[in-house]
């Protein structure tokens, strides 16, 4: 795999030659935007003092200045939408496109796509189906010999209740926000195993298995026990068959889960189903969006982009994905 550091290192450099001509333009861009947006938040501000004023002498009623103020927040989040919108697709479309071709040319990057719903409810790493499905910035295509995709998603599911008056009230609560990823695995796999954070075993050590059985309701009808203290650190494994679990999660493979679990600081879930492996990695902010209010002329903010990109890649590194010893009939 392509070394991010190398992103910047050599005379020139990816990022001087590649990068930096295209955000030259787009920084200029950007403070233009930035003008009319500080514009329009001065017209705002003018706008509040003047029915400030009108209030202190009645000149207009508190039910006028109530309603008017809701509308003029609505018209410039409006106003911004259509200032920034182009903006940040083509921001996303030349800088992060670049940024991807860095690691594979051949891989190809949608701002506006994103892993299926059908992938992420078959992958099993979550009880609750989303109602609501959000998601961008996805990447697709072939590394080596593994298929993989990603994306950014966020899915939640919807409740409602009724207070003591009778009246419904609707919430959305989150079943996952992070960087999703899809691979094509190099064993064949009949059943389903899934890997998850293990939160009762290090809270309350050896009584953390019975909690851990009560969890499994609703996943996947065995906890499966395997012969590692340093991956059952980190890690729960439930799944339809124990033999094929443990097929799966060979020693290699816990020890580069585990690697990857604590380089990257993050509670990650995997699984294995059918021809696929799936990680999901929680993350609660925007991988490659594009600045507004600040510079884009930022080295920090390109290798933030550099080392997103690279974690999410770095998963078929870090799994040893393209290892096919196993041939699939």
């Amino acid at each position: 795999m392509v070394n991010q550091r190398s992103f910047f290192a050599g005379h020139p450099s990816y990022f001087r030659q590649e990068i930096m001509p295209v955000l030259r333009i787009f920084e200029d861009r950007r403070k233009l935007i930035l003008q009319k947006i500080l514009k329009i938040i001065f017209l705002i501000n003018l706008l509040i003092i003047v029915v400030v004023i009108l209030l202190t002498f009645q000149l207009i009623s508190q039910i006028a200045a109530f309603v008017l103020l809701p509308v003029v927040v609505v018209v410039f989040a409006i106003f911004y939408r259509q200032l920034t919108k182009q903006y940040k697709t083509q921001f996303k479309l030349q800088v992060i496109t670049a940024i991807v071709n860095f690691f594979d040319s051949t891989l190809q990057y949608d701002p506006h796509g994103r892993v299926s719903k059908s992938q992420f409810v078959q992958s099993g790493l979550f009880n609750a189906s989303p109602d609501r499905y959000l998601g961008e910035d996805r990447v697709f295509g072939t590394l080596g010999k593994t298929r993989i995709e990603f994306s950014e998603v966020h899915a939640e599911y919807q409740s409602q209740s009724t207070d003591s008056d009778g009246a419904t009230h609707t919430s959305w609560h989150t079943i996952f926000k992070g960087l999703f990823f899809v691979a094509d695995f190099n064993k064949q796999i009949k059943g389903t195993t899934v890997v998850l954070p293990d939160i009762a075993e290090r809270l309350f050590g050896g009584v953390g298995k019975f909690f851990q059985n009560i969890q499994k309701i609703g996943r996947h009808p065995e906890l499966i026990t395997l012969e590692d203290p340093v991956f059952e650190k980190y890690f729960v494994v439930y799944g339809d068959d124990q033999n094929e679990a443990r097929y799966i999660l060979t020693p290699n493979l816990m020890e580069r889960i585990v690697s990857f679990r604590q380089r990257t600081g993050q509670k990650l879930r995997l699984s294995f189903c059918g021809e696929n492996v799936y990680v999901a990695i929680p993350s609660d902010h925007d991988m490659f969006e594009a600045r507004v209010f600040r510079t884009l002329w930022s080295k920090t903010l390109i290798k933030s982009y550099v080392d997103d990109m690279a974690m999410a890649i770095g998963v078929v590194e870090e799994l040893n994905l393209n290892r096919r010893v196993w041939t699939k009939p």
